[in-house]
Parts: C-alpha cells; sequence; structure tokens
C-alpha cells in the first residue's frame, strides 16, 4: 500500500515563537495588563513567560487555529437566522 508524505511545517509555518497570532495577542494583552499593575520586572517577566508556556502546553495536540474557532463558535448567534437563505426555498 502506498503512504503519503505528510508536511508538518506546513501547519507550523504561520507560528511566532511557537504560537499563533490569537495566542500572541492574548500574550501581549496579558503583558499589557501585568505591567500595568505592577512595578517589579522579575515578577512580571515570570508571569509572562509562565502565561506563555501554560498556552504552549494547552495549544498542544490542538488543531491549528483552534482558538479562533472556539471564539467564532460562542460569539455566533445560536438562532437559525433564516435572512441568510432565500425566500422561495423556505416557504415552498
Amino acid at each position: 500500500m502506498k503512504t503519503v508524505k505528510g508536511f508538518n511545517k506546513v501547519q507550523s509555518k504561520n507560528k511566532i515563537f511557537g504560537l499563533e497570532f490569537l495566542d500572541l495577542l492574548v500574550l501581549l494583552l496579558i503583558y499589557l495588563i501585568v505591567f500595568v499593575l505592577s512595578n517589579n520586572l522579575l515578577v512580571n517577566l515570570a508571569i509572562v513567560f509562565t502565561a506563555y508556556f501554560f498556552l504552549k502546553f494547552y495549544k498542544k495536540g490542538k488543531s491549528p487555529h483552534w482558538a479562533g474557532s472556539v471564539i467564532r463558535f460562542l460569539v455566533r448567534p445560536k438562532k437559525y437566522q433564516p435572512k441568510r437563505e432565500l425566500e422561495q426555498e423556505i416557504f415552498q
């Protein structure tokens, strides 16, 4: 049986420091909040690095763009929107 070679680097190409863009925005938000609330540089960096390693550990094994898909699912309306369908398809 023939096998197809998979290219793992295709999925990881859009990552920076091992995190996707949305995760980097979360990390930036944590960075800004921590540095506004505290003046201790070592504690702030420890919190940011802990958040970074938590995000890397949490995302391990998840599909690419998983966080964005979850956010879109949670924000999307939960009811069926009939305005997306043609009226003639609904009332036949």
